[in-house]
């Protein structure tokens, strides 16, 4: 997925475009599902490219299934 599509995904579920040019902040995040995580935040903020890898701390080890996992919440 390409960091566009994903953008344009949250900006149509939440609305919220506060953050590094255009993406949501991490209140509206976590407000589209009880089932994101710490680590589901983590995924977006490296993919994004707020972060390096190495800055964060508690990534999972498949980051491509968590950003499926962001997209299937915010298109249902």
């Amino acid at each position: 997925m390409k960091k566009i599509e994903l953008k344009n995904i949250l900006n149509k579920k939440l609305g919220c475009k506060i953050q590094h040019t255009g993406w949501p902040c991490g209140t509206c995040f976590f407000s589209m599902s009880q089932k994101l995580t710490n680590q589901d935040w983590q995924t977006l903020l490296l993919f994004r490219g707020d972060y390096k890898k190495s800055d964060l701390t508690n990534l999972p080890e498949n980051q491509e299934k968590t950003i499926q996992k962001i997209v299937e919440i915010a298109i249902a």
